[in-house]
Protein backbone atom coordinates (compact mmCIF):
# COMPACT_ATOMS: atom_id res chain seq x y z
CA UNK A 1 0.00 0.00 0.00
CA UNK A 2 1.30 3.25 -1.01
CA UNK A 3 0.90 6.10 1.44
CA UNK A 4 0.69 9.59 -0.04
CA UNK A 5 1.62 12.64 2.01
CA UNK A 6 0.16 15.98 0.90
CA UNK A 7 2.00 19.09 2.20
CA UNK A 8 -0.14 22.15 2.83
CA UNK A 9 0.76 25.77 3.65
CA UNK A 10 -0.28 26.89 7.08
CA UNK A 11 -3.32 28.97 7.33
CA UNK A 12 -2.69 32.75 7.73
CA UNK A 13 -3.36 34.18 11.11
CA UNK A 14 -3.73 37.83 12.08
CA UNK A 15 -0.55 37.76 14.20
CA UNK A 16 1.75 36.28 11.60
CA UNK A 17 1.43 39.22 9.16
CA UNK A 18 2.39 41.70 11.88
CA UNK A 19 5.47 39.65 12.81
CA UNK A 20 6.68 39.68 9.20
CA UNK A 21 6.31 43.44 8.99
CA UNK A 22 8.24 44.00 12.23
CA UNK A 23 11.04 41.69 11.09
CA UNK A 24 11.35 43.51 7.75
CA UNK A 25 11.48 46.89 9.47
CA UNK A 26 14.20 45.68 11.83
CA UNK A 27 16.24 44.38 8.91
CA UNK A 28 15.90 47.68 7.05
CA UNK A 29 16.90 49.65 10.15
CA UNK A 30 19.94 47.44 10.71
CA UNK A 31 21.08 47.81 7.12
CA UNK A 32 20.62 51.57 7.31
CA UNK A 33 22.69 51.75 10.51
CA UNK A 34 25.48 49.68 8.94
CA UNK A 35 25.50 51.93 5.87
CA UNK A 36 25.63 55.07 8.02
CA UNK A 37 28.51 53.61 10.06
CA UNK A 38 30.45 52.70 6.92
CA UNK A 39 29.87 56.17 5.49
CA UNK A 40 31.09 57.77 8.71
CA UNK A 41 34.17 55.56 8.68
CA UNK A 42 34.93 56.48 5.08
CA UNK A 43 34.38 60.14 5.90
CA UNK A 44 36.81 59.92 8.83
CA UNK A 45 39.39 58.41 6.53
CA UNK A 46 38.93 61.08 3.87
CA UNK A 47 41.76 63.63 3.76
CA UNK A 48 41.16 67.04 5.24
CA UNK A 49 40.54 69.74 2.69
CA UNK A 50 42.61 72.91 2.55
CA UNK A 51 39.60 74.90 3.65
CA UNK A 52 39.15 72.71 6.75
CA UNK A 53 42.84 73.11 7.58
CA UNK A 54 42.59 76.89 7.23
CA UNK A 55 39.68 76.95 9.68
CA UNK A 56 41.69 74.94 12.23
CA UNK A 57 44.79 77.09 11.73
CA UNK A 58 42.76 80.25 12.36
CA UNK A 59 41.42 78.73 15.57
CA UNK A 60 44.95 77.74 16.62
CA UNK A 61 46.21 81.28 15.97
CA UNK A 62 43.45 82.65 18.18
CA UNK A 63 44.43 80.27 20.98
CA UNK A 64 48.09 81.24 20.63
CA UNK A 65 47.17 84.93 20.79
CA UNK A 66 45.49 84.21 24.12
CA UNK A 67 48.53 82.30 25.41
CA UNK A 68 46.75 78.94 25.41
CA UNK A 69 49.58 76.97 23.85
CA UNK A 70 48.64 73.54 25.23
CA UNK A 71 45.13 73.73 23.77
CA UNK A 72 46.51 74.92 20.45
CA UNK A 73 48.99 72.04 20.38
CA UNK A 74 46.30 69.46 21.17
CA UNK A 75 44.11 70.84 18.40
CA UNK A 76 46.74 71.09 15.63
CA UNK A 77 48.82 67.97 16.29
CA UNK A 78 46.41 65.42 14.67
CA UNK A 79 45.78 67.79 11.77
CA UNK A 80 49.52 68.21 11.07
CA UNK A 81 50.05 64.45 11.35
CA UNK A 82 47.20 63.77 8.91
CA UNK A 83 48.37 66.38 6.40
CA UNK A 84 52.18 66.60 6.57
CA UNK A 85 52.12 68.34 3.17
CA UNK A 86 50.32 71.36 4.62
CA UNK A 87 52.86 74.10 5.38
CA UNK A 88 50.26 76.07 7.36
CA UNK A 89 49.51 73.12 9.65
CA UNK A 90 53.21 72.29 10.06
CA UNK A 91 54.09 75.89 10.95
CA UNK A 92 51.18 76.10 13.43
CA UNK A 93 52.36 72.87 15.05
CA UNK A 94 55.84 74.36 15.47
CA UNK A 95 54.47 77.59 16.94
CA UNK A 96 52.24 75.66 19.37
CA UNK A 97 55.11 73.43 20.53
CA UNK A 98 57.36 76.47 20.95
CA UNK A 99 54.74 78.29 23.06
CA UNK A 100 54.28 75.23 25.27
CA UNK A 101 58.03 75.24 25.85
CA UNK A 102 58.11 78.97 26.61
CA UNK A 103 55.23 78.69 29.08
CA UNK A 104 56.86 75.70 30.79
CA UNK A 105 60.10 77.66 31.23
CA UNK A 106 58.23 80.57 32.80
CA UNK A 107 56.57 78.11 35.18
CA UNK A 108 60.00 76.94 36.36
CA UNK A 109 60.57 73.88 34.17
CA UNK A 110 64.16 73.04 33.26
CA UNK A 111 65.00 73.48 29.54
CA UNK A 112 66.84 70.17 29.69
CA UNK A 113 63.79 68.12 30.79
CA UNK A 114 62.94 65.30 28.40
CA UNK A 115 59.39 66.57 27.75
CA UNK A 116 60.65 70.09 27.25
CA UNK A 117 63.23 68.95 24.71
CA UNK A 118 60.58 66.94 22.88
CA UNK A 119 58.52 70.10 22.32
CA UNK A 120 61.65 71.90 21.10
CA UNK A 121 62.41 68.99 18.76
CA UNK A 122 58.91 69.20 17.27
CA UNK A 123 59.26 72.95 16.79
CA UNK A 124 62.70 72.71 15.15
CA UNK A 125 61.61 69.85 12.90
CA UNK A 126 58.44 71.68 11.84
CA UNK A 127 60.17 74.97 10.98
CA UNK A 128 62.99 73.23 9.11
CA UNK A 129 60.48 71.25 7.06
CA UNK A 130 58.80 74.46 5.93
CA UNK A 131 62.11 76.20 5.16
CA UNK A 132 63.34 73.33 3.00
CA UNK A 133 60.47 74.02 0.62
CA UNK A 134 60.42 77.82 0.92
CA UNK A 135 63.74 79.21 2.22
CA UNK A 136 62.64 82.88 1.89
CA UNK A 137 60.01 82.77 4.65
CA UNK A 138 61.45 85.26 7.13
CA UNK A 139 59.03 84.56 9.99
CA UNK A 140 59.68 80.83 9.84
CA UNK A 141 63.46 81.37 9.91
CA UNK A 142 63.17 83.66 12.94
CA UNK A 143 61.06 81.14 14.85
CA UNK A 144 63.52 78.38 13.94
CA UNK A 145 66.34 80.50 15.36
CA UNK A 146 64.35 81.01 18.59
CA UNK A 147 63.61 77.29 18.88
CA UNK A 148 67.28 76.39 18.35
CA UNK A 149 68.32 79.02 20.89
CA UNK A 150 65.95 77.49 23.45
CA UNK A 151 66.84 73.88 22.72
CA UNK A 152 70.54 74.66 22.85
CA UNK A 153 70.16 76.42 26.25
CA UNK A 154 72.33 79.18 24.81
CA UNK A 155 72.24 81.31 27.98
CA UNK A 156 74.37 78.70 29.78
CA UNK A 157 77.89 77.39 29.11
CA UNK A 158 77.90 74.28 26.90
CA UNK A 159 77.96 70.88 28.54
CA UNK A 160 79.15 68.78 25.60
CA UNK A 161 82.35 70.46 24.43
CA UNK A 162 82.84 68.13 21.45
CA UNK A 163 79.33 68.72 20.08
CA UNK A 164 79.75 72.42 20.76
CA UNK A 165 83.07 72.32 18.91
CA UNK A 166 81.68 71.01 15.61
CA UNK A 167 78.64 73.30 15.67
CA UNK A 168 75.69 72.89 18.04
CA UNK A 169 72.18 74.38 18.18
CA UNK A 170 73.51 77.75 19.32
CA UNK A 171 75.83 77.96 16.33
CA UNK A 172 72.90 77.11 14.03
CA UNK A 173 70.68 79.69 15.77
CA UNK A 174 73.34 82.36 15.19
CA UNK A 175 73.41 81.62 11.45
CA UNK A 176 69.63 81.97 11.16
CA UNK A 177 69.52 85.10 13.33
CA UNK A 178 72.13 86.74 11.10
CA UNK A 179 70.14 85.89 7.98
CA UNK A 180 66.99 87.36 9.49
CA UNK A 181 68.88 90.45 10.62
CA UNK A 182 70.21 91.04 7.13
CA UNK A 183 66.85 90.67 5.42
CA UNK A 184 65.87 94.30 5.98
CA UNK A 185 62.30 93.33 6.83
CA UNK A 186 62.72 93.35 10.61
CA UNK A 187 61.38 96.25 12.75
CA UNK A 188 64.07 98.19 14.69
CA UNK A 189 62.99 96.86 18.10
CA UNK A 190 63.11 93.26 16.83
CA UNK A 191 66.51 93.92 15.22
CA UNK A 192 67.89 95.10 18.56
CA UNK A 193 66.64 91.95 20.27
CA UNK A 194 68.14 89.75 17.56
CA UNK A 195 71.53 91.44 17.94
CA UNK A 196 71.26 90.72 21.65
CA UNK A 197 70.66 87.03 20.92
CA UNK A 198 73.73 86.95 18.65
CA UNK A 199 75.91 88.63 21.27
CA UNK A 200 74.76 86.14 23.93
CA UNK A 201 75.59 83.21 21.63
CA UNK A 202 79.04 84.55 20.77
CA UNK A 203 79.87 85.41 24.37
CA UNK A 204 78.68 81.99 25.53
CA UNK A 205 80.86 80.23 22.97
CA UNK A 206 83.70 78.23 24.48
CA UNK A 207 84.99 76.43 21.42
CA UNK A 208 84.51 76.23 17.69
CA UNK A 209 85.95 73.97 15.09
CA UNK A 210 85.98 73.06 11.44
CA UNK A 211 86.77 69.84 9.66
CA UNK A 212 86.86 69.44 5.88
CA UNK A 213 88.01 66.20 4.28
CA UNK A 214 87.58 65.73 0.55
CA UNK A 215 88.51 63.18 -2.06
CA UNK A 216 90.02 65.31 -4.83
CA UNK A 217 90.60 64.09 -8.38
CA UNK A 218 92.98 66.62 -9.97
CA UNK A 219 94.05 67.18 -13.56
CA UNK A 220 97.25 68.99 -12.54
CA UNK A 221 98.58 67.83 -9.19
CA UNK A 222 102.00 69.39 -9.79
CA UNK A 223 100.65 72.76 -11.02
CA UNK A 224 102.91 72.42 -14.05
CA UNK A 225 102.55 73.83 -17.53
CA UNK A 226 100.54 71.94 -20.11
CA UNK A 227 102.72 73.26 -22.94
CA UNK A 228 104.83 70.78 -24.85
CA UNK A 229 107.71 73.25 -25.34
CA UNK A 230 109.24 76.14 -23.40
CA UNK A 231 111.87 78.75 -24.18
CA UNK A 232 115.20 78.44 -22.40
CA UNK A 233 117.77 81.15 -23.15
CA UNK A 234 115.64 82.10 -26.13
CA UNK A 235 115.59 78.60 -27.65
CA UNK A 236 112.60 76.19 -27.72
CA UNK A 237 113.00 72.93 -25.81
CA UNK A 238 110.73 69.91 -25.68
CA UNK A 239 109.36 69.10 -22.21
CA UNK A 240 109.27 65.51 -21.07
CA UNK A 241 106.17 64.05 -19.43
CA UNK A 242 107.58 64.39 -15.90
CA UNK A 243 107.84 68.18 -16.25
CA UNK A 244 104.34 68.66 -17.65
CA UNK A 245 100.95 68.64 -15.95
CA UNK A 246 100.09 65.30 -14.35
CA UNK A 247 96.73 64.09 -13.11
CA UNK A 248 96.02 62.17 -9.94
CA UNK A 249 93.62 61.53 -7.08
CA UNK A 250 94.39 62.90 -3.64
CA UNK A 251 92.90 63.77 -0.29
CA UNK A 252 92.56 67.34 0.94
CA UNK A 253 91.82 68.03 4.59
CA UNK A 254 91.64 70.99 6.95
CA UNK A 255 91.18 70.83 10.73
CA UNK A 256 90.71 73.95 12.84
CA UNK A 257 90.04 74.33 16.57
CA UNK A 258 89.48 77.48 18.67
CA UNK A 259 88.96 77.65 22.45
CA UNK A 260 88.06 80.83 24.33
CA UNK A 261 87.64 81.94 27.94
CA UNK A 262 86.26 85.16 29.49
CA UNK A 263 88.67 87.98 30.35
CA UNK A 264 88.03 91.50 31.75
CA UNK A 265 86.52 93.93 29.24
CA UNK A 266 88.55 96.97 28.23
CA UNK A 267 87.15 100.39 29.16
CA UNK A 268 87.72 101.78 25.67
CA UNK A 269 85.33 99.17 24.24
CA UNK A 270 82.10 99.79 26.19
CA UNK A 271 79.19 97.45 25.58
CA UNK A 272 81.42 94.58 24.48
CA UNK A 273 82.53 91.35 26.10
CA UNK A 274 86.10 90.08 25.94
CA UNK A 275 87.42 86.56 25.46
CA UNK A 276 90.88 85.03 25.24
CA UNK A 277 91.15 82.83 22.14
CA UNK A 278 93.64 80.01 21.68
CA UNK A 279 93.57 77.83 18.60
CA UNK A 280 95.26 76.18 15.70
CA UNK A 281 94.76 74.84 12.21
CA UNK A 282 96.21 72.02 10.13
CA UNK A 283 96.07 71.70 6.34
CA UNK A 284 97.12 68.71 4.28
CA UNK A 285 96.98 67.92 0.56
CA UNK A 286 98.20 64.39 -0.04
CA UNK A 287 98.81 62.61 -3.33
CA UNK A 288 100.30 59.19 -3.97
CA UNK A 289 104.09 59.22 -3.88
CA UNK A 290 104.42 62.39 -1.82
CA UNK A 291 106.03 64.44 -4.60
CA UNK A 292 103.21 66.98 -4.80
CA UNK A 293 102.03 67.15 -1.20
CA UNK A 294 101.47 70.42 0.62
CA UNK A 295 100.95 70.75 4.36
CA UNK A 296 100.98 73.44 7.02
CA UNK A 297 100.05 73.91 10.63
CA UNK A 298 99.60 77.06 12.68
CA UNK A 299 98.79 78.16 16.23
CA UNK A 300 97.56 81.50 17.57
CA UNK A 301 96.47 83.20 20.80
CA UNK A 302 94.98 86.59 21.59
CA UNK A 303 91.91 88.56 22.72
CA UNK A 304 88.52 88.74 21.05
CA UNK A 305 86.06 91.61 21.63
CA UNK A 306 82.37 91.00 20.91
CA UNK A 307 79.75 93.73 20.55
CA UNK A 308 76.14 93.55 19.42
CA UNK A 309 77.15 95.02 16.03
CA UNK A 310 80.80 94.06 15.72
CA UNK A 311 83.67 91.80 16.67
CA UNK A 312 87.46 92.25 16.70
CA UNK A 313 90.18 89.58 16.95
CA UNK A 314 93.85 90.21 17.70
CA UNK A 315 96.33 87.35 17.93
CA UNK A 316 99.96 86.31 17.87
CA UNK A 317 100.41 83.53 15.33
CA UNK A 318 103.07 81.06 14.22
CA UNK A 319 102.97 78.64 11.32
CA UNK A 320 105.12 76.12 9.51
CA UNK A 321 104.78 74.91 5.91
CA UNK A 322 106.12 71.88 4.07
CA UNK A 323 105.97 71.46 0.27
CA UNK A 324 106.67 68.17 -1.55
CA UNK A 325 107.85 66.65 1.71
CA UNK A 326 110.54 69.32 2.22
CA UNK A 327 110.64 72.25 4.68
CA UNK A 328 109.48 75.44 2.99
CA UNK A 329 108.95 78.27 5.48
CA UNK A 330 108.30 79.23 9.10
CA UNK A 331 106.56 82.44 10.20
CA UNK A 332 105.86 84.38 13.42
CA UNK A 333 103.77 87.52 13.59
CA UNK A 334 100.63 89.42 14.50
CA UNK A 335 97.23 89.20 12.86
CA UNK A 336 94.01 91.15 13.33
CA UNK A 337 90.57 90.85 11.77
CA UNK A 338 87.09 92.12 12.47
CA UNK A 339 83.62 92.81 11.13
CA UNK A 340 81.07 95.58 11.68
CA UNK A 341 77.40 95.81 10.76
CA UNK A 342 77.01 99.23 9.13
CA UNK A 343 73.41 98.56 8.14
CA UNK A 344 71.19 95.54 8.49
CA UNK A 345 71.92 94.70 4.87
CA UNK A 346 75.63 95.46 4.92
CA UNK A 347 78.47 93.93 6.93
CA UNK A 348 81.98 95.20 6.28
CA UNK A 349 85.27 93.95 7.63
CA UNK A 350 88.78 92.95 6.93
CA UNK A 351 92.09 92.00 8.44
CA UNK A 352 95.81 91.95 8.08
CA UNK A 353 98.95 90.04 9.02
CA UNK A 354 102.55 91.12 9.56
CA UNK A 355 104.91 88.17 9.98
CA UNK A 356 108.62 87.50 10.14
CA UNK A 357 109.24 84.79 7.55
CA UNK A 358 112.11 82.29 7.56
CA UNK A 359 112.60 80.41 4.25
CA UNK A 360 113.67 76.84 4.88
CA UNK A 361 115.69 74.39 2.79
CA UNK A 362 116.21 70.67 3.14
CA UNK A 363 120.00 70.88 2.63
CA UNK A 364 122.52 73.71 2.80
CA UNK A 365 122.33 77.13 4.36
CA UNK A 366 118.87 78.67 4.82
CA UNK A 367 117.91 81.88 3.06
CA UNK A 368 117.89 85.17 4.91
CA UNK A 369 114.62 85.88 6.72
CA UNK A 370 112.30 88.66 5.67
CA UNK A 371 108.73 89.82 6.08
CA UNK A 372 105.39 88.63 4.74
CA UNK A 373 102.42 90.99 4.85
CA UNK A 374 98.86 90.72 3.66
CA UNK A 375 95.66 92.71 4.01
CA UNK A 376 92.09 92.06 2.95
CA UNK A 377 88.67 93.69 3.06
CA UNK A 378 85.17 92.43 2.40
CA UNK A 379 81.53 93.46 2.17
CA UNK A 380 78.80 90.95 2.97
CA UNK A 381 75.30 91.65 1.66
CA UNK A 382 72.36 89.40 2.60
CA UNK A 383 70.12 90.17 -0.38
CA UNK A 384 67.25 88.00 0.86
CA UNK A 385 67.24 85.35 3.61
CA UNK A 386 68.08 82.63 1.08
CA UNK A 387 70.60 84.60 -1.01
CA UNK A 388 73.80 86.29 0.15
CA UNK A 389 76.56 88.09 -1.73
CA UNK A 390 80.16 88.59 -0.66
CA UNK A 391 82.65 90.92 -2.37
CA UNK A 392 86.29 90.86 -1.24
CA UNK A 393 89.73 92.04 -2.22
CA UNK A 394 93.26 92.00 -0.86
CA UNK A 395 96.97 92.26 -1.40
CA UNK A 396 100.02 90.44 -0.13
CA UNK A 397 103.79 90.85 -0.22
CA UNK A 398 106.56 88.33 0.35
CA UNK A 399 110.09 89.70 0.67
CA UNK A 400 112.70 87.28 1.95
CA UNK A 401 116.16 86.11 0.95
CA UNK A 402 114.69 83.48 -1.38
CA UNK A 403 114.74 85.72 -4.42
CA UNK A 404 112.86 83.42 -6.79
CA UNK A 405 109.71 83.57 -4.62
CA UNK A 406 109.67 87.31 -3.88
CA UNK A 407 106.41 88.68 -5.20
CA UNK A 408 103.43 91.01 -4.86
CA UNK A 409 99.84 89.81 -5.33
CA UNK A 410 96.62 91.75 -5.75
CA UNK A 411 93.30 89.94 -5.85
CA UNK A 412 89.55 90.50 -5.94
CA UNK A 413 86.63 88.11 -5.75
CA UNK A 414 82.88 87.71 -5.61
CA UNK A 415 80.79 84.81 -4.30
CA UNK A 416 77.10 83.91 -3.99
CA UNK A 417 75.26 81.47 -1.73
CA UNK A 418 71.68 80.53 -2.61
CA UNK A 419 69.20 78.26 -0.81
CA UNK A 420 66.87 76.75 -3.40
CA UNK A 421 63.54 74.96 -2.90
CA UNK A 422 63.55 71.18 -2.32
CA UNK A 423 66.46 71.64 0.09
CA UNK A 424 69.25 72.35 -2.38
CA UNK A 425 71.93 74.94 -1.64
CA UNK A 426 74.35 76.07 -4.33
CA UNK A 427 77.28 78.45 -4.07
CA UNK A 428 79.68 79.82 -6.61
CA UNK A 429 82.51 82.26 -6.74
CA UNK A 430 85.34 83.60 -8.79
CA UNK A 431 88.62 85.23 -7.80
CA UNK A 432 91.16 87.01 -9.95
CA UNK A 433 94.83 87.09 -8.87
CA UNK A 434 97.55 89.33 -10.32
CA UNK A 435 101.07 88.37 -9.22
CA UNK A 436 104.33 90.03 -10.12
CA UNK A 437 107.67 88.51 -9.16
CA UNK A 438 110.64 90.73 -8.28
CA UNK A 439 113.28 88.92 -10.31
CA UNK A 440 113.56 87.11 -13.58
CA UNK A 441 115.42 83.87 -14.25
CA UNK A 442 118.74 83.28 -15.92
CA UNK A 443 117.20 80.22 -17.60
CA UNK A 444 113.74 81.38 -18.64
CA UNK A 445 114.61 85.01 -19.44
CA UNK A 446 115.51 88.25 -17.71
CA UNK A 447 111.94 89.58 -17.50
CA UNK A 448 110.30 89.07 -14.08
CA UNK A 449 107.31 86.72 -14.41
CA UNK A 450 103.88 88.32 -14.24
CA UNK A 451 100.91 85.98 -13.86
CA UNK A 452 97.15 86.30 -14.00
CA UNK A 453 95.06 83.51 -12.48
CA UNK A 454 91.30 82.98 -12.56
CA UNK A 455 90.03 80.74 -9.75
CA UNK A 456 86.44 79.47 -10.04
CA UNK A 457 84.47 77.25 -7.70
CA UNK A 458 80.91 75.82 -7.72
CA UNK A 459 79.52 73.75 -4.82
CA UNK A 460 76.20 72.10 -3.99
CA UNK A 461 74.54 70.10 -1.21
CA UNK A 462 71.03 69.29 0.00
CA UNK A 463 69.82 70.53 3.39
CA UNK A 464 67.17 67.80 3.57
CA UNK A 465 69.85 65.08 3.58
CA UNK A 466 71.48 65.06 7.00
CA UNK A 467 73.67 62.50 8.72
CA UNK A 468 74.47 63.55 12.29
CA UNK A 469 73.98 67.17 11.22
CA UNK A 470 76.19 66.93 8.11
CA UNK A 471 75.23 66.81 4.45
CA UNK A 472 77.27 65.35 1.56
CA UNK A 473 78.62 68.03 -0.76
CA UNK A 474 80.42 68.25 -4.07
CA UNK A 475 82.63 71.03 -5.45
CA UNK A 476 84.08 71.65 -8.90
CA UNK A 477 87.18 73.89 -9.03
CA UNK A 478 88.95 75.40 -12.01
CA UNK A 479 92.26 77.29 -12.10
CA UNK A 480 93.61 79.00 -15.21
CA UNK A 481 96.92 80.88 -14.96
CA UNK A 482 98.52 82.82 -17.79
CA UNK A 483 101.94 84.46 -17.78
CA UNK A 484 104.54 86.25 -19.85
CA UNK A 485 106.82 83.29 -19.05
CA UNK A 486 105.45 80.05 -20.49
CA UNK A 487 106.62 77.76 -17.70
CA UNK A 488 104.36 79.60 -15.23
CA UNK A 489 101.20 78.92 -17.23
CA UNK A 490 98.86 76.07 -16.37
CA UNK A 491 95.23 74.91 -16.28
CA UNK A 492 93.82 72.79 -13.53
CA UNK A 493 90.48 71.13 -12.72
CA UNK A 494 89.56 69.49 -9.43
CA UNK A 495 86.49 67.76 -8.05
CA UNK A 496 86.15 67.57 -4.28
CA UNK A 497 83.56 65.49 -2.49
CA UNK A 498 83.04 65.95 1.25
CA UNK A 499 80.49 66.99 3.87
CA UNK A 500 79.27 70.32 5.23
CA UNK A 501 77.60 71.25 8.49
CA UNK A 502 73.89 71.98 7.98
CA UNK A 503 72.16 74.60 10.10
Amino acid sequence: MTETINARLPEKTPGSSCLVRITALLLIAGLTLLMDTASATEASKAPLTDEEIREVVVEVEQLLAKGRGAEAYTLIRPIADARPDSKAATFSLGMSALMVSDLSLRAGSSPRDAQQREYYNIAVRSFRTVLIGEPNLLRVRLELARALFGRGVCVQPPRNLFKHLIGDDCWAAEQHFLRVLGSGGVPPIAATRIRGFVQVIRARKRASGSLNVSLAPDTNVNTATSSETIDILGLPFQLDDEARARSGIGVVGTLGVVYQRPIPTLKWLPGSVARLRVGGQMYRRDYSGGDFDDSSYSIFAGPRFIGNRSQLNIAFQADNRTVNGRPYSRQFGLQADGAYMMFRKLWVGGGGTLARSYPLVALGDPFNPGFTTNANAFAFIPVIPSLSLRVSSGLSREKTGRLRTRHKTRWAGISLNYDLPLGFTVSGGQQLFFTGYDYGSAIFGPDPPKTRMVFSRVSAYNRAIKIMGFSPSISIIRENRTSNVGVYEYKRYRVEGGVVRVF
